[in-house]
């Protein structure tokens, strides 16, 4: 038996020193299966993954979810590119086995009841550890990797980001429904996973790099995690991949969409990073603020309101985020061009919404959801 003396770090020597080149992006976004009768989630994941191209796919904890997995690129255009063509490779695989593909934050009409643990060991370690919260976490998000050199820099790049969680969610919301109810949410997936999960969320903030190696030495050799996988914030970084991630969108039935958020996260991180070499460091903000506007993102999605966190006044979501678009559109050579269009359009919530009020039907929801994940591809 090993002690936890014995236990070795999870953080590589050499973390944030070497890797993919300052800068360059990645992203992984979950997908789901369903059956294309009755729309309820459906297993095959694990019969994709069997013959799938080697890094491109990758299991997630149920048998009907499958995450896309981007190579490293430059700028979000080649994110999109892989994105697309993982997306048609599922969807010729989905056909085959009597499945259809689709894309939301949750599934409208999925029963956590009814799926099945992939039989992974890392799976069924959190299914004995968490139980009933780890099998009902049936959740699809859009997690994006940004590389950035020196640990420290990263920890600070971990605590600013922090505060535009709320903005990524408001743009991305698309998970009004759980478990066939509509939730008065326009991001249930919040609801049901980082606000359930005892290490999801927004994090706190860490005072420096050895605060967060310390902190992930008390959770590792305590045994609570064996992986820095189980770490689960809307922020976390990456120290063996050189990466922060963000982990605040709900995934995007529309390839376009995502790769928008994509590209707007690249330039928060661009800013970000830029303040960071020009020593013009800014105040971190305590989690209990930042919460306040997650939660008007999580509720209302583009139509709440966000605190501003000098003045402490209210101001319409579309507003702010209007007003940070033009100051990072002003300072980056990012196309941003995708990301405007996002506060021109409804958000995939709303159309959710919008089918449901036209049919009366989550059924219909989550097929027009399939649908749209079809045909966008189609279009790309």
């Amino acid at each position: 038996m090993t002690t936890g003396a014995e236990k070795t770090t999870l953080i590589p020597d050499d973390a944030y020193e070497s890797g993919a080149p300052e800068g360059t992006l990645g992203a992984e976004e979950e997908l789901w299966l369903a059956d294309p009768g009755t729309m309820k989630l459906a297993s095959g994941a694990q019969k994709i993954l069997a013959s799938a191209p080697e890094g491109h796919l990758s299991g997630e904890l149920i048998d009907c979810e499958i995450e896309a997995n981007t190579g490293v690129h430059a700028d979000a255009a080649g994110v999109f590119s892989d994105l697309v063509q993982r997306r048609r490779y599922l969807l010729s695989q989905a056909e085959e086995l009597g499945r259809v593909l689709g894309v939301s934050g949750t599934h409208p009409v999925g029963d956590w009841r009814e799926q099945e643990i992939i039989d992974k060991p890392h799976y069924q370690r959190l299914k004995e550890r968490l139980g009933w919260l780890i099998r009902r976490n049936n959740t699809f998000a859009l997690h994006v990797h940004y590389a950035v050199k020196g640990p420290e820099k990263a920890i600070y790049m971990f605590n600013r980001l922090r505060e535009y969680v709320p903005h990524l969610l408001a743009l991305s919301v698309n998970s009004p429904f759980w478990q066939g109810e509509n939730t008065d949410m326009k991001s249930s997936r919040v609801l049901i996973f980082s606000r359930s999960m005892h290490r999801g969320g927004l994090p706190e903030p860490m005072g420096s790099w050895g605060e967060y190696t310390n902190y992930v030495d008390y959770v590792h050799r305590s045994g609570a995690i064996d992986k820095l996988a189980e770490i689960w914030w809307d922020v976390r970084p990456q120290p063996a991949l050189g990466t922060v991630e963000m982990r605040a969108s709900d995934a995007q039935a529309d390839p376009r969409r995502t790769a928008a958020l994509v590209s707007l996260t690249a330039a928060l991180c661009d800013a970000v990073s830029a303040e960071y070499e020009a020593g013009e460091l800014r105040a971190i903000l305590p989690a209990r603020e930042i919460e306040e506007n997650k939660w008007s993102a999580q509720r209302h999605g583009l139509e709440g309101a966000f605190i501003d966190h000098a003045s402490h006044e209210s101001a319409p979501t579309r507003k702010v985020l209007e007003s940070w678009m033009r100051l990072l559109e002003a300072s980056t050579d990012r196309d941003l061009s995708g990301a405007a269009h996002l506060l021109d359009q409804p958000t995939e919530a709303d159309r959710q919404l919008e089918v449901w009020r036209e049919t009366d039907s989550v059924v219909e929801v989550a097929r027009d959801a399939a649908e749209r994940t079809r045909t966008a591809v189609e279009g790309a």
